[in-house]
């Protein structure tokens, strides 16, 4: 199910139910004039939200939610942006789809809506969250053309908490922007400015709660537990569920300066995992970058980190498999329209049969590539792999236990008192004041520790990740290209074989000294950025070097099918040969980053 995508920028505010709206006369935007206001009909919305049982995406300021009424009826989901939310619309179903009139199930959310949040939600189920029903008062700011710039919407909310069982009403004004808002955020800036100058100035406050859905379930946000607008949400302890509550997890994720590295990986990938399904551009070389990395860093790090992490590193390579197939695909599409391109214009013409047997051929493997991924990415194994990185490194957005408590130590040159008499002559509280000084020494003792143990697991990581990739360079030292034809004179298919295997786990290494090197600056590993710099001029040189040999390869057998069809074979033999001459050239490349490697890791 096809869905569209806007980006939502508006503000609220709160106002009384007898305020009435302002005129709204006078808005301007630049040297375009002043605004026309053009009121319209009332219309009735019903929205129901859903998530699940523990708040997935309700800590991830998500909104998921079905609406029935409005221009923009549909299945909406809400997700935070750089400015204001992304939001993603689809249809609602046909009617033979929803429940039978009286029945008392929900209608199910869709498996195309599902999918743009899947990375949050796994396979748990989704159910009602809150239900408003939405009395909507639009008026316009259109611009000389009838195009809407700025939309005031007056709603009168009644709100049910589905799990807590409470009912909210309120009444606020939303202005958002249109299509014809203007291009720059400054101005933008400044047009709501005006509105809300206006607004103010008739009796409206900023409104106490980020959204409809927050304020439905009495708090002033999601994410995060916020501050409670009432006290009409459940207690502690009571049977309701809490809305928008954060995942339970079990055992304790990673800490320190570790936890927070490998968070940060694992957010990348949960961040990349909806562009991947969207096809978003570079979305998969991104995403399998960042698998890679994890994993290495797994690997290296495995005396620091949990059993369990074994099972974790087995699923990260299934996934980096599947993404590996597709972008290996992207990069031959690359090659091919880049050198057929080359090619064209050396000659003058285009080979039509050659571009779609490279470019087309190419391109219908990658649509078949991307649909096993997608498939993979809603499969069981991938679940349970998110699964277990939340148990590694906490639930998405989880911070670091570490980090911005500063109650736990005093600051930096903070002085110890110099009365003992002071603490006597508090009583308890002297001797309170002095256990907690006491306890904040000790934690901050602690703290040091673990950082000094971590930068020290740090420096060994990465001087063994150094040694390996010297070591694995050595035994590529005289490896021959790996293309069909392109090996040391006289080397038989068996000497090419092991060329091939050698320059691979060149590569490899290579690639793991680097990752664990980006991976350690962060911490207080001295050499680690110099080290990983050298390391992907290796890396770069030797996956150079694949590439050209991979496509020459495929070139090669391209043409033996041509030939079979009775097309040219001349376009063919252009491009096998400058592959494999720039297959030679990486070679050379790599030669001279392996010397640099040595330099630096002696």
């Amino acid at each position: 199910m096809d869905h569209t995508t806007q980006i939502e920028i508006e503000r609220k505010y709160a106002v009384d139910e007898s305020t009435p709206l302002p005129e709204l006369k006078g808005i301007a935007v630049g040297e375009g004039g002043e605004l026309e206001v053009r009121a319209l009909e009332a219309v009735q919305l019903e929205a129901v939200y859903f998530d699940t049982a523990d708040g997935a995406l309700s800590q991830q300021r998500i909104a998921l939610r079905r609406r029935q009424g409005g221009h923009d009826a549909g299945w909406h989901v809400k997700l935070p942006a750089a400015e204001g939310r992304e939001e993603l619309q689809w249809p609602l179903e046909p009617p033979a789809a929803l429940p039978r009139e009286g029945a008392e199930s929900d209608p199910q959310v869709p498996a195309g809506v599902r999918e743009a949040v899947i990375v949050h939600v796994r396979d748990h189920e989704l159910t009602p969250l809150a239900r408003l029903s939405t009395v909507r008062r639009i008026t316009e700011l259109v611009d000389a053309s009838g195009a809407v710039v700025v939309e005031i919407a007056d709603d009168t909310v009644t709100a049910t908490d589905a799990r807590a069982g409470v009912v909210r009403a309120w009444r606020e004004w939303e202005a958002e922007l249109g299509p014809a808002a203007p291009a720059t955020a400054e101005e933008r800036g400044g047009l709501l400015d005006q509105v809300e100058a206006v607004l103010l100035a008739a009796g409206a406050r900023h409104s106490p709660s980020v959204s409809k859905l927050a304020q439905a379930l009495g708090r002033t946000g999601l994410g995060e537990p916020g501050t409670a607008l009432d006290d009409a949400m459940p207690e502690a302890g009571s049977d309701a569920p809490a809305s928008g509550g954060l995942h339970a997890v079990t055992p304790e994720p990673v800490d320190g300066p570790l936890g927070a590295g490998l968070r940060e990986l694992v957010e990348r990938i949960r961040e990349l995992d909806p562009a991947v399904r969207a096809d978003e551009p570079e979305a998969v070389h991104r995403m399998r970058v960042a698998v890679r990395r994890l994993k290495t860093v797994l690997a290296v790090r495995r005396a620091d980190l949990p059993e369990q992490t074994e099972e974790v590193r087995a699923g990260l390579q299934r996934l980096g498999q599947v993404l590996g197939e597709a972008r290996d695909l992207e990069v031959r599409a690359t090659l091919a329209g880049e050198a057929l391109d080359a090619v064209k214009a050396l000659r003058g013409s285009d080979d039509a049969d050659a571009r779609r047997r490279l470019i087309d051929g190419t391109a219908d493997e990658r649509a078949r590539a991307l649909d096993g991924l997608r498939a993979h990415l809603s499969d069981e194994p991938y679940l349970r792999l998110l699964d277990s990185l939340e148990v590694l490194v906490g639930p998405a957005g989880a911070s670091d236990p570490d980090s911005g408590d500063e109650s736990v130590a005093p600051a930096k040159g903070g002085r110890k008192s110099k009365s003992k008499d002071k603490d006597k002559a508090g009583g308890g509280g002297g001797k309170k004041a002095k256990a907690a000084r006491k306890a904040a020494e000790e934690a901050r003792a602690a703290s040091d520790a673990a950082q000094k143990a971590d930068r020290a697991a740090a420096r060994k990581a990465l001087r063994k990740a150094s040694k390996r990739a010297v070591r694995r360079s050595v035994s590529a030292d005289a490896a021959a290209p790996a293309v069909p034809g392109g090996g040391t004179p006289g080397a038989s298919i068996l000497e090419s074989a092991k060329a091939t295997a050698g320059l691979h786990r060149s590569r490899k290494a290579a690639r793991r000294l680097r990752y664990v090197a980006d991976f350690e600056t962060g911490t207080g590993a001295t050499d680690a950025r110099a080290t990983s710099a050298t390391a992907e001029r290796l890396q770069d040189a030797l996956g150079d070097h694949r590439d050209a040999a991979v496509f020459a390869e495929y070139v090669l057998l391209t043409a033996g099918r041509a030939e079979a069809a009775g097309e040219s074979g001349f376009t063919y033999g252009v491009l096998y040969q400058r592959f494999l001459d720039r297959a030679a050239e990486a070679l050379d490349e790599a030669a001279a980053a392996r010397r640099a490697l040595r330099r630096a890791v002696d």
